[in-house]
């Protein structure tokens, strides 16, 4: 059980300045200058970067653990995994081959949502059926269909109601009423592998989607004379739109261009990550398929990119360091706005009281050095 915690002497990422951080049974009771509570296990973060625990929307696995299947322990592989790469929070991020993988997988997985000690799993992100196979990216093009309310409720129902984010192509007929459907539920529709033009997309968006997923990736281009949902998302100031920031999803200059336009509030960095995530060599499957890791990325023998193996730590150095973004910037993009896009905003991506204790501390090179979850020590590689 959690208790008191003191992080003495950190500079917040924010202000610069030097802060305590003091932490009772989870959640963030003080924050200021000279804290000197009784009884606290105190952690000295003298020549610390500290701010918000990161909050990873668009994640299927890492550490070996995978989202694609039903053992509920790889949630809790999972959780005890990515604090030693900043994460506090995440969603499942899930698909299937058929109707009935996916059902069973939800089913298998959602008694453990939000159990496990270490990083917190927030709900579901299914990242389709109801995808564009023209942009299908990593998934086979014949296990994606055109969008049901029907089989959208058999979702919901083995889920035990915890999806929290669902990515469509809005395009594709039926897709609307599924929009609808899911703003009734209070369920975040994203839109992304879909071919919509700039007017269909437009369309989405005044229809409910206000989130991208993998802004750039599995879409439609930009082109002179059709701007596509890129387009359509950065002009218009109510859509949040993630970016793959490990440098290759994305080009630099890419994510320069995107974070430019965009703004410090609408930016939310995603890993995209497989079970493979931190691996560097060797062969492996993603849903039934051979990858090769010797390259440091997962790919396809066709050359596909099928999703980013570097843990989240190492996007937030990307955004520092080759997007140029501040500190403050790249935990906004990284805590902040994604907690902001599921509507845990008033309790996560804080450094603030009456927030989760949910905290990583970095050395002077961007390295999570502690990370606390709800105000337990996930990881620590500083000295007790």
């Amino acid at each position: 059980m959690p208790g008191q915690l003191l992080i003495r002497s950190a500079t917040s990422a924010r202000t610069g300045d030097r802060i305590d951080v003091h932490c009772v049974d989870g959640t963030i009771a003080a924050v200021g200058p000279d804290l000197n509570p009784v009884g606290a296990t105190v952690v000295d973060a003298e020549n610390c970067i500290v701010g918000p625990g990161f909050v990873d929307i668009h994640v299927h696995g890492g550490g070996g653990a995978s989202f694609f299947a039903r053992d509920a322990s790889r949630l809790a592989a999972y959780s005890a995994w990515a604090p030693a790469h900043g994460v506090t929070a995440y969603l499942v991020s899930t698909a299937g081959r058929h109707p009935s993988d996916l059902a069973r997988t939800l089913e298998g997985l959602a008694p453990a949502i939000g159990r496990a000690s270490g990083a917190e799993s927030l709900g579901f992100h299914l990242e389709g059926p109801f995808l564009n196979p023209t942009r299908h990216g990593a998934f086979d093009p014949g296990t994606l269909r055109t969008p049901a309310t029907r089989e959208l409720r058999r979702y919901l129902d083995a889920a035990e109601g915890k999806v929290r984010m669902v990515t469509l192509a809005p395009e594709l007929e039926g897709a609307s009423a599924l929009v609808t459907r899911l703003a009734q539920d209070g369920i975040v529709a994203a839109m992304g592998h879909s071919d919509a033009t700039f007017q269909q997309a437009r369309q989405a968006i005044e229809t409910g989607v206000h989130h991208v997923t993998h802004l750039f990736n599995a879409m439609r281009p930009m082109h002179q004379r059709e701007g596509g949902i890129i387009a359509a998302a950065v002009l218009d100031g109510s859509v949040t739109c993630e970016l793959i920031c490990d440098g290759v999803h994305v080009a630099p200059e890419m994510l320069r261009l995107a974070c430019h336009l965009l703004g410090p509030d609408r930016i939310v960095a995603v890993t995209d990550n497989l079970h493979l995530a931190g691996a560097t060599t060797g062969d492996a499957r993603f849903l039934g398929q051979e990858v090769d890791l010797s390259s440091g990325l997962a790919v396809r023998e066709d050359g596909t990119i099928v999703g980013s193996t570097l843990p989240m730590d190492g996007h937030f150095r990307t955004l520092v360091r080759e997007v140029g973004l501040s500190l403050d910037e790249a935990f906004r993009a990284c805590s902040s706005n994604p907690a902001r896009v599921l509507g845990l905003d008033a309790r996560k991506g804080e450094i603030a009281t009456g927030y989760d204790a949910d905290i990583v501390l970095l050395d002077d090179a961007l390295w999570p050095v502690l990370t606390v979850c709800r105000g337990e020590i996930a990881y620590r590689s500083i000295p007790a």
